[in-house]
């Protein structure tokens, strides 16, 4: 038990199920709260209503209080089971009372006060409701509606026992569904590192297998300087590429490590500087790319990182793009957003592709036969996330490829 606990699983678990039962405490206990004022003001107002009817059936003669006979029958049944009433003389005699003995605190606190009062008597509690009883403008007595408040704390006590039991059966179910949850999630998480891990794994060893054979291959005897020539121009073209994978691993762990500097900058000029950078492939391919329109559009973000992203987005357009194509990048302003689509006129994504594109290393079949490392649009959707955006994958209608960004708008 002990191992489970100081395991990632028991920890979850235990956050998870001590934050419900901490929930279900807070909600009981506000409902507790909000159930006894609900309970004490329905009381006053019962308290009140007896009084007043009360005064109704109380006569006053010579100064001195008095209820007639059939009165008192007609109070028994205003009254009912629940409320109480005790009339009393300014000298504390008791006139009229429903019990058979009234509560000595209730008879000296009515002649001198009035209005709503809580008398504690022992373990007894009381609500009461105080009412003069006046004759020529001299208070010779008074009503006092009355009744005890046990039954609200035995009420009190009842829900808070209910929502007891109710979050221990949370606890205990909580307890089960977390951990099952938990070791789904956290299965799930270790299998898509693993995997993370053995397709990284998987991209640095070929080139590392490329140089090493290279390298093995020149000081194995001695070669003819060109032939030296042609072994370190290898190396340097595995070492680039392990560069640019190590460069697009970098720009994924700082885009997910929450450090990045946002900033307020036009979304025209970033997208103009992109094109312009990778015109030269683009034109090596014979492809055409267009802004359009390149206007302003001011938008909140990691710049630098949103850079990277475009460019993964525009060379991955390039790469599977056919030779003669067209790849026109489109900004349009959206209320609170800023839309940046990239389309091409080639053969679209597959339908592999448009559910799985933007994962980790995955890599469809291309009819142009590019072959990449899976990593493009998958740091472009980590890199537009992060920074509070959206991506998505579709065909357009009339054929080709299209990748849509939306971004917070500046």
């Amino acid at each position: 038990m002990r191992a489970w606990l100081q395991s990632l699983r028991g920890r979850l678990t235990v956050s998870y199920v001590a934050m419900l039962v901490l929930a279900m405490v807070i909600f009981g206990g506000i409902a507790v709260i909000a159930i006894d004022r609900e309970l004490r003001a329905t009381l006053d107002d019962r308290l009140r209503t007896t009084a007043q009817a009360a005064l109704s059936f109380i006569d006053v003669r010579n100064g001195a209080v008095i209820v007639e006979p059939d009165d008192r029958e007609k109070l028994f049944a205003v009254l009912g089971d629940q409320t109480n009433l005790t009339i009393v003389a300014n000298d504390s005699r008791v006139i009229f009372s429903t019990v058979v003995k009234t509560d000595p605190e209730l008879v000296s606190s009515a002649p001198h006060s009035q209005g709503l009062v809580t008398i504690r008597h022992g373990s007894t509690v009381m609500r009461a409701l105080l009412s003069p009883i006046n004759a020529n403008g001299k208070r010779v007595g008074a009503a006092a509606a009355w009744a005890n408040t046990e039954w609200i704390g035995e009420t009190d006590e009842r829900v808070a026992a209910a929502f007891a039991v109710a979050a221990l059966l949370l606890a205990v179910v909580a307890s089960l569904t977390g951990t099952l949850a938990t070791r789904r999630a956290l299965a799930d998480a270790f299998q898509r590192q693993r995997r993370f891990a053995a397709n990284a794994s998987h991209e640095l060893r070929a080139p590392l297998s490329v140089i090493r054979a290279e390298a093995d291959l020149a000081l194995r005897k001695p070669r003819d300087p060109s032939e030296y020539q042609a072994a370190l121009e290898t190396i340097a073209l595995e070492a680039d590429q392990m560069e640019k994978l190590v460069g697009a691993l970098l720009t994924a762990a700082r885009a997910q490590d929450g450090h990045a500097q946002r900033t307020v900058f036009d979304l025209g000029s970033l997208a103009e500087r992109v094109c312009g950078r990778l015109r030269p492939a683009a034109d090596a391919k014979q492809v055409k790319i267009s802004l359009s329109p390149a206007e302003a559009c001011d938008v909140f973000g990691d710049e630098g990182a949103l850079e990277r992203a475009l460019t993964a987005v525009l060379h991955n357009a390039i790469k599977y793009a056919r030779p003669g194509g067209d790849i026109v990048l489109q900004i349009t302003r959206r209320r609170k957003e800023v839309e940046l689509s990239v389309q091409d006129n080639g053969s679209g994504f597959s339908p592999q592709a448009l559910v799985h594109g933007t994962e980790w290393f995955w890599c469809g079949d291309s009819e142009s036969g590019a072959k990449g490392t899976g990593l493009g649009l998958a740091i472009a959707r980590l890199v537009v996330q992060a920074g509070g955006g959206r991506i998505a994958l579709s065909n357009a209608v009339a054929g080709g490829a299209e990748v849509q960004i939306w971004l917070p708008a500046g």
